[in-house]
């Protein structure tokens, strides 16, 4: 082999070794690049749950039919076709000074992680419902049921968009109380799904223990909401 040989399969060699080096630089930035977006994300994470406690809610009776507050009238109609006439509905009602109705929030709903939640809600996932003194469960095929269905027991916070640090309201009850027409519920075990996008677009969820007590025919009919455990994130983080 001559020397203008070895001088063609250095050049050769060296080329493989600079691209080498370009492709492992490449790679190495691109991994660099990723790290710090995650990490970007992680900080801009949020993180909502309810602070435990217990709610005592004044409710009243009334006649409207197949209305669901916060649905679409025309959903609402095609989901309840067939409500007995003069079914009431159960709703949260205070009054002011004046004797006046008046809007009852309830539920402290706090932003703990480090990034806003947008467009924040909250949807009741009934486990176990107690008509009377009798449990039954509430399997798949019930939640596909009107009155228990995911569409008609999501609701949006108030406000809807959280920064860290802060808090948010609910502002009506899940459906399957609502339309408790027959007021035969006196116990509901269940799951919250809390819903947020955060600030890149991306869906974040936890979840979370309820537990609903109702007093429909006190002197004052009123239900207990109890907010309990944060169970975890989707991710299976806890919370």
């Amino acid at each position: 082999m001559t020397l203008t040989d070895y001088s063609a399969l250095a050049q050769i060699v060296l080329t493989i070794i600079t691209l080498i080096g370009i492709l492992t630089s490449m790679y190495l930035s691109v991994r660099a690049i990723r790290e710090v977006q995650l990490d970007r994300k992680i900080r801009q994470r949020p993180c909502l749950a309810f602070e435990p406690g217990g709610f005592i809610l004044p409710v009243k009776f009334e006649s409207v039919q197949h209305h669901v507050p916060g649905i679409d009238p025309e959903f609402a109609k095609k989901a309840f076709p067939n409500l007995p006439k003069g079914a009431e509905s159960v709703r949260l009602w205070e009054e002011d000074e004046s004797g006046k109705h008046k809007p009852l929030f309830f539920g402290r709903l706090t932003n703990y992680g480090l990034g806003p939640a947008i467009s924040a809600n909250v949807t009741w996932i009934p486990k176990e419902i107690t008509i009377g003194s009798e449990p039954f469960s509430v399997d798949g095929r019930k939640l596909e049921e009107p009155c228990y269905r995911a569409e008609l027991n999501t609701m949006p916070t108030a406000p809807s968009h959280i920064l860290p640090g802060r808090d948010a309201k609910l502002s009506r009850l899940p459906t399957f109380i609502d339309k408790d027409f027959e007021k035969k519920i006196t116990k509901v075990k269940g799951v919250l799904e809390i819903t947020c996008e955060d600030v890149f677009g991306g869906k974040v969820q936890n979840f979370q223990e309820f537990y609903i007590h109702t007093s429909y025919f006190d002197a004052r009919p009123s239900l207990i909401v109890t907010f309990g455990d944060p169970i975890g994130t989707a991710d299976g983080d806890a919370i």
